[in-house]
């Protein structure tokens, strides 16, 4: 924990969250947390789609009784890890970055850059998200299911799209403030060397 705030992990280093107001300190605090447990989770359900589809191998080839629900359930589970993990992706810096040109650009206007960039991906997010959920709502509550044999409910799978694009959004708000603190402690340090310039 440093002076004053709390330490997540942004772009694979560690980050300083502003602490000033207890409330947004607490908030910054658990949705960090929450990423980090959907991560996980995210990964084991990756292992186990794995598991899902070696047993229906072995079913349907070894011993001639294929089953009916291991594929759907295995795609389930691999688009529940793409978008509910997409959060701890973004808090670990492992979206994939085009940096050809930015990393030619002084560090001040990376940061600058990274910050609008930012706001303009939150705002996707939350159109998206949005959207994810009036179509889960109209899943839930119309009763659809899947037209394949095993026919589960829809509403379970169209979850995992508003669900995680919502929890992005969050880790985004957790980034924004860090990119923030980072050009504004910049800004800082920079008026103050010039004040010292200035006296001297």
């Amino acid at each position: 924990m440093g002076r004053r705030g709390i330490s997540t992990k942004i772009f694979g280093k560690e980050e300083n969250v502003p602490s000033e107001n207890p409330s947004a300190r607490s908030f910054f605090y658990w949705v960090s947390r929450i990423s980090e447990i959907s991560g996980i989770f995210c990964a084991v359900s990756v292992l186990v789609s794995a598991g899902v589809l070696t047993y229906e191998v072995l079913m349907r080839y070894v011993f001639k009784t294929p089953t009916i629900w291991e594929i759907e359930f295995s795609v389930y589970l691999l688009i529940m890890a793409t978008f509910v993990g997409a959060a701890y992706g973004l808090k670990h810096g492992g979206h994939i970055n085009i940096d050809l040109v930015t990393h030619l650009l002084p560090p001040r206007v990376q940061a600058h850059l990274s910050f609008y960039t930012s706001l303009l991906s939150l705002a996707f997010c939350l159109v998206v998200s949005w959207l994810g959920w009036e179509m889960w709502w109209e899943a839930a509550s119309k009763g659809w299911r899947s037209d394949s044999l095993w026919g589960p409910p829809l509403w379970i799978s169209y979850l995992f799209l508003p669900f995680g694009m919502t929890l992005l959004c969050l880790q985004y708000l957790v980034h924004l403030s860090n990119l923030w603190t980072r050009l504004k402690t910049g800004s800082e340090e920079r008026r103050h060397g010039n004040d010292e310039r200035s006296e001297k």
